[in-house]
């Protein structure tokens, strides 16, 4: 009963399901998740499109895969546009993909979501790990498009705030190769040994969303994580936000704000300096003003040793007279009492012998507080002399500086004010020296 059944080799009926297969869809379009994404050395791009129920195996060979002008990765939701067919040795089949298309913004948005999540964990967007960009760049690195605005906006940015050496290192700035063109920049640039770039500016202009896809780029978020020299980015316009602008160094709303946090401007600097200049040249004259005028003021304070003295002695002759009244009209106070009293001579004797004591004891007390004050007032009296020794003027001069007058003995604190062929005499620590200004010369600041 089974005579009229067909019987096949299993090539053969290997070879009759690949021509049905074929023959029944031909060139088709099919939604779905890239998963398993592979790029093989030779080109060809090797991925499985699945939903919820199903998977589908799928190659993109090399002339294909070059017109893809998005990032492929695991995860994004993609329309592939080719032929179906079924390869023999195995019984199974696949689409070979002509054409890739993205499935959807918000399919690209989750995916940089979970990616962005995914570096933020591992630590390449924290705070600590930002590197200073320098404040006076010799030479910034520039990579961008070789053509277009953004490097005739970033040269005449410029050269106009302080001109320095721009190194343009020409690359894609979009489509599925432009992240490892940007890659290979970034590594020239740190491979420098000599003329390297002190910072790094990562720029192109504005464009749609799948044309900046490439600055989200995992490896060249890497790439930028491990520069040693400082990136700037300055991708797009100002709401335009990549996964580059996170890791970068600093970012930058346009490439023209990009070289003005590069470089600083150069009329500014000049104007610091001239300030800093002119308070140089003020400091030796107001140290020289400043110097005399603390020595007046010590001068106040300075008295002739012998009217120290003899104040001292007066009020020495004062307490001594006070001493001698108070003495002296004890014992008279003391007199009255006892003859006013019938008391004993023995108890009178008595009295007598302890108010001697007394007496003995503050005459002691007198003489040793005397002579206390005495000698602080010598100590102070020297180290007033001292003070006034050390900070008179020509103490100064000997350790180098000279006063120059003019003829009437009137100082002169500036070139300006000397005469060609005026007599001037200039006073060192050790005596004055006579001359006639010659000619007069200013430094240049």
């Amino acid at each position: 009963m089974n005579f009229n059944i067909p019987e096949f080799s299993v090539s053969e009926f290997s070879r009759s399901i690949k021509r049905v297969v074929e023959d029944a869809f031909g060139y088709v379009r099919i939604k779905g998740e890239i998963v398993g994404f592979k790029r093989a050395s030779s080109g060809h791009l090797y991925f499985t499109l699945k939903d919820e129920n199903a998977t589908l195996s799928a190659v993109c060979f090399r002339n294909a895969a070059g017109l893809v002008n998005f990032e492929i990765a695991d995860g994004l939701q993609v329309t592939a546009s080719g032929r179906i067919t079924t390869f023999e040795g195995r019984s199974n089949y696949q689409i070979i993909v002509e054409k890739l298309e993205i499935s959807g913004v918000g399919a690209i948005l989750e995916m940089i979501e979970k990616r962005r999540q995914k570096l933020l964990a591992e630590g390449l967007f924290d705070e600590i790990h930002k590197k200073q960009i320098p404040f006076f760049p010799k030479i910034i690195g520039v990579i961008t498009s070789q053509t277009g605005a953004v490097i005739e906006d970033i040269k005449h940015r410029v050269e106009a705030r302080c001109p320095c050496h721009l190194m343009l290192y020409p690359t894609l700035v979009q489509g599925e190769k432009a992240a490892a063109k940007i890659i290979s920049a970034i590594k020239f640039f740190n491979k420098l040994k000599t003329n390297r770039p002190q910072v790094l500016i990562i720029a192109r202009g504005g464009g749609s969303f799948e044309d900046l896809l490439s600055f989200s780029d995992e490896n060249l978020i890497r790439a930028v994580f491990k520069s040693e020299i400082p990136v700037i980015s300055a991708v797009g316009h100002e709401t335009d936000t990549t996964l580059i602008d996170y890791v970068s160094d600093l970012r930058a709303a346009t490439p023209t704000a990009a070289a003005e946090l590069a470089t600083p401007v150069l009329s500014d600097i000049k104007n610091q300096l001239n300030f800093l200049s002119e308070r140089l040249n003020f400091l030796p004259e107001n140290f020289f003003a400043e110097k005399f005028f603390h020595l007046k003021n010590l001068q106040r304070y300075i008295v002739d040793p012998v009217q120290i003295l003899a104040q001292m002695n007066e009020r020495f002759l004062m307490f001594g007279n006070k001493f001698n009244f108070l003495v002296r009209n004890f014992f008279e106070k003391k007199s009255e009492k006892i003859f006013s009293l019938q008391i004993s001579s023995q108890l009178i004797f008595q009295r007598i012998r302890a108010e001697n004591q007394k007496i003995e004891f503050m005459s002691e007390r007198l003489k040793s507080g005397s002579e206390a004050r005495l000698k602080e007032a010598k100590v102070n009296l020297e180290n007033l002399s001292k003070s006034l020794k050390s900070n008179h003027y020509r103490e100064i001069l000997r350790r180098g500086f000279a006063l120059v007058k003019n003829e009437k003995g009137a100082l002169i604190s500036s070139v300006a004010n000397v005469k060609i062929g005026e007599k001037i005499s200039v006073e060192m620590f050790d005596g004055e020296v006579a001359m006639t200004a010659l000619n007069t010369a200013t430094n240049a600041g």
